[in-house]
């Protein structure tokens, strides 16, 4: 009876930690190579605003992004040749926030080479706005000015 007990409790378990359909369906578009087009905002004016603790949002554009499904890693590539360019790696999840609502929070850590977190328990939650197959939009909100403010993240598919 022990052995039947501990048995359900793990399939429990199990089955409470899967993903849903929807969350593997996202997980599988995101699965890729995608370049970062564009950082926009939500607000008029000029911004001169720092991604990830990492560069500037110039930096970022047209940047190299891998997104690999399977073990929730990936990297980017800074190619600007004014920045810090260079691959920095990271683990990342997209989870659907409520049952069946196609509304996705999108959450990424950075690691080295060998997938070892670099910041404790340091990551980025953002929001994913926009999943189709050939375009990507994820928004990071921080406060401004007392308000919350957007930063859009505006990728495209690339087959590198």
């Amino acid at each position: 009876m022990k052995k039947l007990g501990i048995t359900l409790f793990i399939a429990t378990l199990f089955v409470s930690c899967s993903l849903s359909k929807v969350e593997k369906s996202a997980r599988k578009t995101v699965d890729g190579n995608w370049m970062l087009n564009s950082v926009t905002y939500d607000a008029q004016g000029v911004f001169n605003t720092t991604l990830f603790d990492d560069v500037t949002t110039s930096c970022f554009e047209d940047s190299q992004w891998f997104f690999r499904s399977n073990n929730s890693t990936g990297t980017y590539n800074i190619i600007n040749p004014d920045c810090s360019t260079g691959v920095r790696y990271y683990r990342w999840a997209a989870n659907e926030i409520g049952k069946d609502t196609g509304d996705f929070e999108f959450t990424m850590k950075f690691t080295d080479e060998k997938k070892k977190d670099l910041q404790g328990k340091t990551g980025f939650r953002m929001k994913m706005k926009y999943l189709d197959d050939n375009s990507m939009q994820i928004t990071q909100t921080i406060q401004f000015e007392g308000k919350p403010f957007n930063i859009n993240l505006n990728f495209t598919r690339t087959t590198l």
